[in-house]
């Protein structure tokens, strides 16, 4: 059978089983519905018309993406920036941040304890005196006219060595009082000091941020001007522009987390200026000093502790004293009143368990201000321990960094040179140019790293600005 007779034959069977494929007749009006054919057998539009509509859909989202973008740049992350006071030195902060530190206020508590301590210790007796008066008669009894009158001065007295070691205990608490001052400002300038390298690092994040997006704006506006001459394809040019906007996205992030490093520095100093970012020299020291500040202030806590217990066994809960005054008195059925001066002196002996309970409550707590200090020592230890690790670890890496920025800045040049020859993809360019830039980046942190490092080493080894 030949082509065309087939070709009948199959219209004839269509025909007779309600039409042909193309235009089947409704069964309720006989009118002609196209049929759905299959997808490979569609007709399709061209595929400019396509990607053309396709790069317009694109290009108004990336549009859009680009304006919202530049509006929260513009706005929600609008502040004013910290001034830098080239006078104004790391301890000058310090002193302000401590003055606006919440324990702040206890440093004048601690002095005023101390000095209270230090007047009792001076003074000629351990209570106030006080005045004691006296009267009997028989009126209201046998009625002989029996009258006495007495009056006295009570006198607390100091128990065996009790001044002395009250004057030791004021001592004490002067020295923790002293101690306590030196360890807050030591740990108001650790804060400072994170703050203004967090700073640092935030602005380093910007500049290489602006400097990511000038490249990929210009690398974007070279491949649109070539494709307007037919060199590139369309996509290239939706390639570069995502590349544009992905840039400027992290600039807006890297600028809100110097917002936020500006910010905490401000509310924590109550200061509109900072210092310059100044490089700080290396401590000497391999091992924890003696007067470092955290364990200068345990260990005077100790010394608190052994004073208070000093106190406990020598100065007795009720003091001995001394009664002194006059006394006039008439016998009953007498005439003549008898003048007369006596002093009575009260001593307390025998066991007090009020004294036993103050001993081991002071007791109790030279213990803990003991394991206090050991527990600090192995904390400052270990700090001191991984301040030197990680020094020494970021010394160690500077060198390698280095030469992977050279390297890839080396290729980042020879990609360009390809791209704009033919001679490499635009996604292979972009990939070379995030790895250039991740290798810059790392370098330029690990600088700042380092001098960060040193300073955290000081501050770990207990060193002051």
């Amino acid at each position: 059978m030949s082509i065309g007779a087939l070709s009948v034959s199959k219209h004839r069977d269509s025909a007779r089983t309600g039409g042909c494929s193309p235009c089947r007749a409704s069964a309720a009006g006989g009118i002609a519905v196209p049929a759905q054919l299959p997808f490979s057998q569609r007709p399709r539009r061209p595929v400019k018309a396509a990607l053309r509509s396709l790069a317009t859909i694109v290009l108004l989202a990336l549009g859009a993406h680009s304006a919202l973008a530049g509006e929260m740049d513009a706005t929600s992350h609008s502040h004013a920036t910290l001034s830098v006071d080239e006078t104004l030195t790391l301890a000058g902060a310090v002193e302000q941040a401590l003055a606006n530190y919440p324990d702040f206020v206890e440093l004048e508590a601690r002095s005023t304890e101390a000095r209270a301590w230090e007047e009792r210790g001076r003074d000629w007796f351990p209570e106030r005196p006080s005045l004691s008066l006296r009267y009997q008669t028989d009126r209201w009894g046998d009625n002989d006219r029996l009258d006495e009158y007495e009056a006295g001065v009570s006198l607390p007295l100091w128990s065996w060595n009790g001044r002395r070691a009250t004057q030791s205990f004021a001592q004490a608490m002067q020295l923790e009082s002293d101690a306590a001052s030196q360890r807050l400002r030591w740990e108001v300038a650790g804060l400072l000091r994170n703050m203004l390298w967090n700073i640092a690092l935030a602005e380093h994040d910007v500049e290489q941020a602006q400097t990511e997006r000038e490249m990929a704006q210009k690398l974007a506006a070279s491949v649109e001007r070539r494709h307007e001459l037919g060199d590139v394809a369309l996509g290239d040019v939706l390639l570069a522009q995502s590349a544009a906007l992905e840039a400027q996205t992290s600039l807006v992030d890297a600028q809100a987390r110097l917002v936020d490093a500006e910010r905490d520095y401000s509310i924590f100093t109550g200061l509109d200026r900072r210092p310059p970012h100044r490089s700080e020299t290396l401590s000497p020291h391999d091992r924890l000093p003696d007067d470092h500040p955290a364990l200068a202030f345990a260990a005077a806590e100790i010394r608190r502790a052994e004073s208070a217990h000093e106190l406990a066994a020598k100065v007795s809960t009720t003091a001995p004293s001394l009664l002194i005054g006059p006394r006039r008195e008439r016998a009953a059925n007498a005439e003549q009143y008898d003048d007369s001066i006596g002093m009575t002196l009260t001593i307390p002996f025998g066991h007090s368990s009020r004294k036993q309970i103050d001993m081991a409550t002071a007791r109790r707590a030279l213990a803990a201000a003991r394991a206090a200090h050991n527990r600090e020592i192995r904390v400052q230890t270990l700090r001191r321990h991984e301040a030197q690790h990680t020094l020494d670890t970021v010394h160690h890496n500077i060198d390698a960094a280095a030469a992977r920025a050279e390297l890839a800045t080396r290729h980042r040049k020879m990609g360009v040179l390809a791209y704009q020859k033919g001679e490499l993809e635009l996604i292979d360019l972009l990939r070379l140019q995030r790895n250039a830039n991740a290798a810059e980046r790392q370098l330029t942190r690990l600088k700042i790293e380092q001098k960060r490092q040193i300073a955290f080493y000081n501050q770990a080894v207990g060193v002051l600005p």
